[in-house]
């Protein structure tokens, strides 16, 4: 790929990491599109840093003070009930294990699927499906720092979370769905969602790195790569908090559900595709 056509398939992937839109659905139809060539497995690595440091950024004081307080209750656990930093450290925990042992699980069975846009296509209508849903989920007011869900609802995010790595869900979207759903207050469920995905986004970035053996790209590509990502995720991200905040989440199914639409139409135009 040229220079341009890294720079835009990673400002789109990094968005797509940030909101419940699908970064896998997204990266399939620019497939359609965008030739992929030889070291783009280093492009897609970059891509998948720099997404993980702007949603680092994002949750960063979240972050710092669940591995403070995490880090102190492993010394003195009374502090996981008597703590909330602590008990997010805890969820946090458990919501990335839960995550990275189902996307493991489903991987070798997702990988075929991958680039198929039939595949990609229900899964962004599922993803639309779930998102539209969120306009009915309960509503919890207030600003309570307990505001979160049990370490049980924690892990069946995280499941979920995990279950989103098949072609066209969203990670991040399939994890704050269930929070929402479970009642945890918005902008605590945008955190959680977003926190859980730094770990995978980590994973993913280190698993493409490894499993490359050819000759890497120019560094302008990795470079670019890199900070089209972040950039793109960390509006992103402040996008989502923007919308969660008003209880706008269910309006990107507008977005998805379309997209879902062209890839089902072009696989029927294109059986061989399927």
């Amino acid at each position: 790929m040229g220079l341009v056509d890294v720079t835009v398939l990673a400002a789109v992937e990094g968005a797509a990491q940030a909101l419940p839109i699908s970064a896998s659905g997204h990266a399939a139809a620019a497939r359609l599109w965008l030739r992929v060539a030889e070291g783009d497995a280093w492009v897609g690595a970059a891509q998948a840093l720099g997404a993980a440091l702007a949603l680092t950024l994002a949750v960063r004081q979240r972050l710092s003070r669940a591995f403070g307080e995490g880090a102190r209750a492993l010394a003195r656990p009374s502090l996981f009930r008597a703590s909330p930093p602590a008990r997010d450290a805890a969820r946090l925990a458990l919501g990335a294990a839960a995550s990275l042992i189902v996307a493991a699980a489903l991987r070798s069975h997702a990988a075929p699927w991958r680039d198929a846009p039939l595949a990609v296509g229900l899964g962004l209508l599922a993803t639309g499906a779930a998102l539209a849903s969120t306009a009915l989920a309960p509503r919890r007011d207030g600003r309570d720092e307990a505001d979160a869900p049990s370490l049980a609802g924690t892990i069946a995010a995280g499941a979920a979370h995990g279950v989103a790595a098949l072609p066209g869900a969203s990670r991040v979207g399939a994890a704050l769905v269930v929070l929402l759903w479970l009642g945890v207050r918005p902008a605590r469920a945008v955190e959680l969602a977003l926190a859980i995905s730094i770990p995978a986004l980590l994973a993913s970035g280190l698993a493409e790195a490894r499993a490359f053996h050819g000759p890497a790209p120019g560094a302008g590509a990795v470079t670019s790569s890199l900070l089209a990502a972040f950039l793109s995720a960390a509006a992103a991200a402040a996008a989502l908090h923007f919308l969660a905040e008003r209880r706008r989440t269910g309006a990107l199914s507008l977005w998805v559900v379309p997209l879902g639409l062209a890839m089902v139409a072009y696989a029927r135009a294109l059986p061989g595709l399927v």
